[in-house]
């Protein structure tokens, strides 16, 4: 995983899509526990591809942008973070 200054990105606004992240996945998830950066989409958090879209949905919203999935590898979208910094890198403000 690249750090968020080697991509690129806006730190700031990369936080806080990552701080919105953990906030919906915990609503979606019905989790206590928080959910955290480093977790891993599929494998700690169960997240299947209709749970994927709806968190995207639901970040769109929140954020006010348009997420362009189009040129998203789910391959490489393993962990918060990294759905976090594609996100950042590949928005637009509405």
């Amino acid at each position: 995983m690249m750090a968020p200054h080697e991509t690129g990105v806006d730190a700031d606004f990369r936080q806080r899509v990552v701080e919105t992240m953990e906030s919906v996945l915990k609503q979606l998830l019905e989790r206590d526990e928080p959910v955290t950066e480093d977790m891993r989409l599929m494998d700690e958090l169960n997240v299947n591809s209709l749970l994927a879209l709806e968190l995207l949905l639901r970040l769109e919203e929140q954020l006010q942008i348009q997420i362009n999935v189009e040129t998203m590898d789910p391959d490489k979208m393993e962990t918060v973070a990294d759905l976090a910094t594609f996100i950042t890198a590949n928005h637009r403000a509405l």
